[in-house]
């Protein structure tokens, strides 16, 4: 870690400041009517919302900041003896915006007052970032169907999306909306945070937790040269929720789609389909406003609160269509089928020939039938559609659902004028089940919940701290049907199945040629993400300079169990009952199935387990020189330090390979690839097999404690350039390393 505390020592000689994840910062240049710049002008800026104010004065260079600004509208008032007052209203800042207000003092008494209404700055001068600001007016009004925020994502310039979900490791809407490509780079690459701190689910890389639509301020998509203050990621994609403030305000609101309310399906055939039954409720609520209590406490400019609340409930009708087995076939009559049974107890060998003998008139006798495998009968449904045929001869319609609850609580406090409070709890509760074929199928339950509290502190007015401590926890169990319902295997007791606890409950999984097979996912996992962030950032301005430092020291759990052909997963081929003296010939599938002759078995040998943990640390500095009034420069560093995780579990295998030899049968051992367990000791200690000793192994320490050697040199240098020839127009550029 020697790296790292020079760089602390490095940092502790230079003022900062940041415009932190979810800040931005106001800031401009004070000339009197010859154009001179004018120092020591007294400059107040104003949140109406909060009834919440920071002061500064003008420096030498005539400029003033106001660093760590939440996004909203604002007012900024100046005066100075000798001038007349100004007071610009109605500046909205963005989100990581960087908004410059310039002033031109005229002559005239300071209670003469002259005001000025403004807007959003439509030109960005002050740096070099490329990125599109999502803000409230546009989440609120927008069509946006199932109100998922990040839909608006797709609509930013420098964004391709439509990968369908596979890309991130997620699900459902997670999956959806989360595999995006930004600037280029893979969807996996992309970078999410809530407030400014971390939202990124780390394995896969989807979002965590997204609130609703009517609990977000704005937020932002970075897409290149942003400052040294971001990483960890290539694409950024910041969210802010929305502050309470002196008047309450709220929204109450469900979304309905019901088939009942649809048209009736278009006539293409002599008889019209019916409607597929479709049920979409989407229903919640946001308040926020001061904390009163009559009579005892009045929070209006100091005490606010934002609560709000969504549900989400979705029920509609999946068709199934299986090929699945007559009743006669169930009972071992296979007369229906044209190629002759052959007994594979009665197989001979004389020299290189093989016989067999039929079963007669293609039926297995009832007491030929593995019972097994008539008892798994029970899961398999009889046909239900006329005609004899075993193509699509089992049709039903199954509900899927999803059900989602999510719940989120902020509460702002003004302590003083020097320092603001916020604090959040967020809380999602998701279920989805995917039907199959007569308790086939598998669910995913999502759980994921965020707590924060954050402190602005204004030390001086141009100097300003901001201090983030999060937990974030995400939890993401896919299971079967019959997870916690039915412990089948327990029923059934195969050999070389494992007992399983109830999250792996469910069924093995069947396959055989020439039908639909059944049973349940071959698998069934669980994982528990918690991260536990503190960021903290330092924002100072001197001169023509605004630099700006923090650190970020982040603790990541990941915990999963895994039930990988826990339940088993059995495939028939249909060579054990075709003619062996005709191998050309076919036998049949499901009758081997019946008979328990196995083509192919697999099972896990045990729950797959892992506890993984890391601590990373990341350290930064910028520097804002404002080189003219019309050209800004920004130069930056980023230190990042991500360790490969650890298991605390001790299982955790790796392989060394220390050469790669040309030659065949190299003699010395010790030039052989190992696979390298960590820890000391017996490599195969807890564990309930034996790979072929031939292979070597050892657990000896040679890959270290995590057995995967750090990475301790990811320096991520930043260069920005914004020049203004005319208030008109601007032009930026930059470039940067960045580590994903």
């Amino acid at each position: 870690m020697r790296v790292p505390v020079l760089l602390v020592a490095l940092l502790g000689t230079f003022p900062s400041l940041v415009v932190a994840q979810t800040f931005g910062g106001i800031t401009g240049e004070i000339r009197d009517g010859s154009g001179s710049v004018v120092a020591g002008v007294s400059v107040v800026l104003l949140n109406p919302a909060t009834g919440g104010e920071r002061k500064g004065t003008t420096n030498d260079d005539g400029l003033y900041g106001f660093p760590a600004v939440p996004p909203g509208t604002y007012e900024v008032n100046i005066s100075a003896s000798g001038f007349q007052s100004m007071t610009r209203r109605g500046i909205e800042l963005q989100v990581q915006q960087t908004a410059r207000i310039d002033f031109t003092l005229q002559i005239g008494q300071v209670n003469a007052v002259v005001e000025v209404s403004a807007g959003t700055p439509l030109l960005t001068t002050e740096d070099a970032t490329v990125g599109t600001v999502i803000e409230n007016r546009r989440i609120v009004d927008l069509p946006l169907n199932g109100r998922n925020v990040l839909g608006l994502v797709f609509l930013s310039p420098n964004v391709t999306a439509g990968f369908g979900n596979s890309n991130v490791g997620a699900t459902g809407d997670r999956g959806t909306f989360s595999s995006i490509s930004i600037a280029g780079a893979r969807p996996t690459f992309n970078h999410y945070t809530l407030d400014g701190l971390e939202n990124t689910y780390v394995e896969g890389n989807s979002y965590a937790f997204l609130p609703s639509i009517d609990a977000l301020q704005e937020f932002k998509i970075q897409t290149g040269v942003y400052p040294a203050e971001f990483g960890r990621e290539i694409g950024q994609i910041n969210i802010s929720t929305k502050a309470g403030g002196n008047e309450y305000h709220g929204t109450l609101f469900e979304f309905l789609r019901n088939s009942s309310l649809d048209a009736r399906n278009y006539d293409f055939l002599p008889s019209r389909p019916p409607r597929d039954p479709f049920r979409w409720n989407q229903y919640g609520f946001t308040l926020g406003g001061p904390v009163r209590i009559p009579k005892l406490f009045d929070g209006r400019n100091r005490l606010f609160f934002m609560s709000n609340f969504e549900g989400f409930r979705q029920r509609r009708q999946i068709r199934i269509f299986s090929d699945v087995p007559s009743a006669a076939m169930r009972g071992g009559d296979f007369g229906q089928i044209s190629p002759a049974l052959y007994d594979p107890a009665t197989r001979t060998r004389q020299g290189s020939t093989i016989t067999a003998q039929p079963f007669p008139n293609r039926i297995i006798p009832a007491n030929r039938l593995s019972g097994r495998s008539v008892q798994l009968l029970d899961f398999l449904p009889k046909p239900n559609q006329a005609g004899g045929s075993l193509s699509a001869n089992f049709q039903l319609g199954r509900s899927s659902l999803i059900d989602r609850d999510q719940f989120n609580q902020r509460v702002d406090f003004i302590e003083s004028i020097s320092s603001n409070w916020f604090g959040r709890y967020s809380r999602s509760n998701e279920l989805a089940l995917n039907p199959g074929l007569f308790l086939n199928g598998g669910k995913t339950v999502n759980d994921p919940w965020q707590a924060m509290i954050a402190n602005t502190r204004i030390l001086s007015p141009t100097l300003v701290n901001d201090f983030r401590f999060g937990v974030s926890r995400f939890s993401n169990n896919g299971v079967g049907e019959l997870a916690f319902v039915r412990n089948v295997g327990s029923e059934l007791k195969i050999p070389g199945v494992a007992e399983l606890a109830p999250d792996g409950w469910g069924l093995p999984t069947i396959t055989y040629a020439g039908l639909s097979g059944f049973g349940g996912t071959p698998g069934g996992t669980i994982r528990y993400a918690t991260t536990f962030q503190w960021v903290d950032n330092l924002y100072w301005m001197r001169g023509k300079h605004s630099i700006r430092a923090g650190a970020e020291v982040r603790r990541d759990r990941w915990n999963a169990s895994s039930y990988t052909f826990g339940q088993g997963q059995f495939d028939f081929f249909g060579t054990a009952t075709q003619n062996p003296a005709s191998p050309a010939g076919t036998g049949y599938a499901f009758a081997e199935y019946l008979l328990g002759y196995i083509g192919n078995a697999r099972a896990g040998v045990t729950q797959a387990f892992a506890q993984f943990r890391a601590t990373s640390q990341v350290y930064y500095i910028d520097d804002s020189w404002k080189v003219r009034p019309n050209l800004t420069l920004t130069l930056g560093l980023r230190y990042e330090y991500t360790p490969p995780f650890y298991d605390r579990s001790g299982k955790w295998v790796n392989a060394h390979i220390p050469f790669l030899d040309r030659q065949a049968n190299v003699a010395d051992q010790s030039r052989h690839p190992t696979l390298v367990r960590i820890g000391s000791g017996d490599f195969y200690e807890g564990v309930g097999f034996r790979f072929n000793p031939a292979i070597r192994v050892a657990r000896d320490g040679r890959l270290g404690r995590v057995g995967v050697f750090p990475d301790r040199n990811d320096f991520a240098p930043r260069l920005g350039i914004a020049w203004s020839p005319t208030s008109r127009w601007t032009v930026r550029g930059g470039g940067g390393v960045f580590y994903s």
